[in-house]
């Protein structure tokens, strides 16, 4: 089954124009001040299909069981609890893509700088 899954988000990921080519810092800066705000983050993400690829059962939601598997596949070691904002035992988009993009913001104000870009890369994020 876990391989299944595995294939499966290396298909869908590889028949992704998005992911074509590793996203860069620069595509992402969209104003070009030298962060990523949140925003630019959530409207480039979401194009990738990264959440539909986490909710494995197609139902619209990510369970804690959908997130462990991807999250050790992934081999990242995160708290599902603080990524389920409302505590309803699934993550809808939102709460997806904030985690995601708090898990990175090393300094907690809001934007991934370089560094923090560069973290998420050696993290294995672009690598999927």
């Amino acid at each position: 089954m876990r391989k299944d899954i595995v294939l499966g988000i290396a298909l869908a990921l590889s028949s992704t124009a998005a992911f074509a080519a590793s996203p860069t810092f620069s595509t992402l800066d969209s104003d070009g001040n030298n962060s990523i705000s949140k925003d630019e983050f959530y409207g480039s993400v979401s194009d990738w299909g990264t959440y539909s690829d986490w909710d494995t059962n197609d139902d619209g939601l990510i369970d804690d069981n959908e997130f462990s598997t991807l999250a050790t596949d992934w081999g990242v070691d995160w708290d599902y609890d603080p990524w389920d904002a409302n505590g309803d035992g699934h993550l809808n988009s939102g709460e997806f893509y904030d985690g995601l993009y708090t898990s990175y913001d090393a300094n907690g104000d809001g934007y991934w700088d370089q560094s923090d870009w560069d973290d998420a890369g050696d993290a294995g994020l672009w690598d999927i």
